[in-house]
């Protein structure tokens, strides 16, 4: 399943932006900070993500956007166009994303900027067309509207 494979490529990234240290993290899932740490890696030879993993890592990434949906934009972007639909998106906007959430997710884990107010900065950066013009459809909050933007966006070319 490629979205396992992605998930754990991206994995560090992705507790970065919800702003979990990886025993907070592990402790979530049920598993230990090692174990955590193991997987971010990215050792895919020795450490590979199963699918049981993959499911529970979800399902907690899904009710903490469910419960706080208005602060975690950057996340809800981050696991659309790097994990869920990446063939949806052209190479330079995947490019694109990644170095931006790079460069502002470590401010989140260190408490240094507050997972709000880098929600808000981001979808400032989208609005503005910071961060390409396909993914600067993914402002819009409503998930319904989302789900549209995404299927118009399935035809573009990567």
């Amino acid at each position: 399943m490629p979205e396992i494979e992605r998930l754990q490529q991206y994995l560090l990234l992705v507790r970065r932006c919800v702003g979990w240290t990886a025993a907070e993290f592990g402790e979530r899932i049920g598993v230990t900070r090692q174990t955590i740490n193991n997987l971010e890696s990215n050792n895919t030879e020795k450490f590979r993500m199963s699918k049981t993993q993959y499911l529970a890592i979800r399902k907690v990434l899904d009710d903490e956007i469910a419960s706080s949906p208005d602060d975690t934009e950057m996340l809800q972007t981050i696991l659309e166009i790097l994990v869920d639909h990446p063939g949806e998106y052209n190479a330079e906007d995947r490019e694109t994303v990644l170095a931006k959430a790079n460069m502002v997710a470590p401010a989140i884990l260190a408490k240094s900027s507050t997972r709000e107010d880098v929600s808000k900065d981001w979808m400032k950066s989208l609005k503005a067309g910071i961060l390409g013009v396909s993914v600067a459809a993914l402002v819009v909050v409503s998930p319904v509207a989302a789900k549209t933007i995404v299927k118009m966006l399935k035809g573009r070319k990567v």
